[in-house]
């Protein structure tokens, strides 16, 4: 089993919501590999287009330093 998280800055890279994450995976028997995705606004154009409200505006896109953090948290490499 693969586990892909995406890190959203103030959302899903809170530390203390990343050890609960840590705690349940490693519950986990199966996990072969386990990736961050940083979050990034590139598909806000399709939102603004279809005339919905994009509902992360205004978030900051993930950088590799929120990556190499939670990786750090995660205990990953």
């Amino acid at each position: 089993m693969w586990i892909r998280q995406v890190l959203i800055p103030g959302i899903t890279n809170n530390e203390s919501d990343l050890l609960k994450l840590k705690d349940f995976l490693s519950t986990l028997k199966t996990v072969e590999k386990i990736e961050l995705l940083p979050y990034h606004d590139m598909g806000k154009f399709k939102w603004e287009k279809l005339g919905l409200p994009y509902s992360l505006e205004g978030t900051p896109c993930a950088t590799d330093e929120d990556i190499k953090k939670a990786k750090k948290v995660l205990g990953i490499a």
